[in-house]
């Protein structure tokens, strides 16, 4: 047993250790803490290091960005646009570069461009916020067309900094005031080096009226206010170009349309091929008469006659023919279902005028009655306008031909089959007076003619003529304000 004595030494000892162990423990706290703090520190200095490292290299990034795309716009300019003058403006991190074309750059004053240019940035900036870096770029970037056409386009490039992406994001918005420039006069394009001519723009508001209709279907008085349009002026049409089609604005008229845009292609054969890319209108016009071979066109005035005009389709179908009726309003709105024949069958069927008089001595009010009520009486048989016209006896001059409007198709071999009436008399004097690139003149409302008709077919061919429609000998490039007598015999009407 212990002794009284020795048990105050016991305690002291183990006090003692007790003591020393919890400062070890102590210590061990406060080194565990110290490290964590250490950690916790070195941790917290690390992400801020990186963060610090890494905005910096962003701003590097976005700085060295930014450059790049400053020298790419420069560039650009130089590139696609005219000679400028640069000015730049700063709202916040959006930045707005207006590049104005000096006045000398384009072939009208500048003023109105750069007003145009200055609308466009305007309306961009309103679109953007100028807390995010951005660039407007607004200038004028000359666009080539064809050869011989440029456009000049207004636009605005703007470029977004996208942060997550870490790159340049563009959009680009055109403007309306473009300008078409000629490049071989370097002035402003027109519709007289389009189509060189009035009688060539006459030619296109045919096509024009004729779209109009095709436009309008479920309209029955379509056709009376077709025929009351106003003419297109050449010099005071306005007008938009592209590579493929032009869009023509149209005077005042009751179908209340203010433009129409038609294909090159559609009107090929009237304009100047120097203004327009070959290959829109390839193929668009019949393949040019061949040089070593003889052609010549079959046409037939007067008709329809409903006892004679079915056996000289007849005839036509077994010869594998194709003619051109030059038929008179008045009996075409007789004979509808055999116009509409006519035309089903693949021939032409134009205007001879209403009630056959000689327009020459008619008023201008009974002419033009002459040619519209054989328009819309022809409209209605088969859906389109006749492309030409014969006046009655070739009798025209520049007053009535300016009030036709169409090409006027006269002739180069008279049958004379309304003076003989006589068969071998027909045949006799077509076969004899035929000659290259001619126009025979015949009339289907006489028995003799139809009869004579196989005959003649047989002997021109023999004599290695190729008989082809008006549309084909003519090339598709028949105008008004002109006559025509063969393909190499067209005539201005005076």
């Amino acid at each position: 047993m212990m002794n009284e004595e020795n048990r105050p030494l016991v305690r002291r000892k183990d006090h003692h250790k007790k003591t020393k162990q919890r400062k070890a423990f102590n210590k061990a706290i406060i080194i565990s803490i110290l490290t964590v703090v250490a950690c916790v520190v070195g941790v917290g200095s690390y992400f801020t290091y990186t963060a610090y490292h890494q905005k910096k290299v962003k701003v590097a990034f976005f700085d060295k960005s930014e450059q790049s795309l400053l020298k790419k716009i420069q560039e650009q300019q130089a590139q696609e646009g005219p000679e400028s003058k640069e000015t730049t403006a700063k709202y916040g991190k959006l930045e707005t570069m207006l590049f104005v074309p000096l006045d000398k750059a384009l072939p009208e004053p500048t003023s109105e461009t750069q007003t145009h240019l200055q609308t466009l940035i305007q309306q961009e900036k309103e679109k953007h916020k100028a807390n995010i870096p951005t660039k407007l770029v607004a200038r004028v970037k000359k666009i080539i067309m064809t050869k011989s056409v440029e456009k000049f386009q207004p636009i605005v490039d703007a470029y977004t900094w996208d942060d997550q992406k870490q790159q340049w994001l563009q959009q680009t918005v055109n403007g309306k005031h473009s300008l078409l420039v000629n490049k071989n006069s370097q002035q402003l394009l027109s519709l007289k080096d389009l189509f060189k001519e009035q009688a060539n723009f006459l030619a296109v508001q045919q096509v024009v009226r004729q779209k109009l209709l095709d436009t309008h279907p479920n309209d029955s008085s379509a056709i009376d206010k077709v025929l009351a349009m106003p003419n297109l002026e050449l010099d005071k049409t306005n007008f938009t170009y592209d590579p493929e089609k032009i869009t023509i604005s149209l005077p005042n008229n009751q179908l209340n349309q203010k433009e129409i845009t038609i294909d090159f292609k559609d009107i090929a054969g009237y304009l100047n091929p120097d203004y327009v890319d070959p290959e829109i209108i390839k193929n668009a016009l019949p393949a040019p008469l061949g040089p070593n071979k003889k052609y010549i066109s079959l046409t037939f005035d007067d008709g329809p006659n409903p006892k004679t005009t079915p056996k000289l389709l007849d005839i036509l179908k077994e010869k594998n023919v194709k003619a051109t009726f030059f038929m008179l309003g008045q009996n075409v709105e007789s004979n509808t279902e055999l116009v509409k024949r006519v035309k089903t069958e693949g021939h032409e069927v134009s205007s001879h005028s209403y009630s056959h008089p000689q327009l020459t001595t008619c008023s201008p009010e009974t002419v033009r009655e002459e040619v519209q009520k054989t328009d819309k009486a022809i409209y209605k048989a088969t859906g389109a306008l006749p492309l030409d016209f014969r006046p009655p006896y070739g009798s025209v001059n520049l007053p009535v031909a300016e009030i036709i409007k169409k090409p006027i198709i006269q002739w180069s071999v008279d049958s004379e089959d309304w003076k003989s009436k006589n068969t071998g008399a027909i045949i006799q004097r077509v076969t004899s007076t035929a000659y290259n690139d001619s126009i025979v003149l015949m009339h289907d409302i006489h028995p003799e003619t139809v009869a004579a008709v196989p005959k003649v077919i047989d002997r021109l061919r023999a004599d290695g003529y190729e008989i082809v429609p008006l549309q084909q000998l003519l090339g598709k490039r028949a105008k008004p304000l002109h006559m025509y007598y063969g393909s190499n015999d067209e005539r201005p009407v005076s």
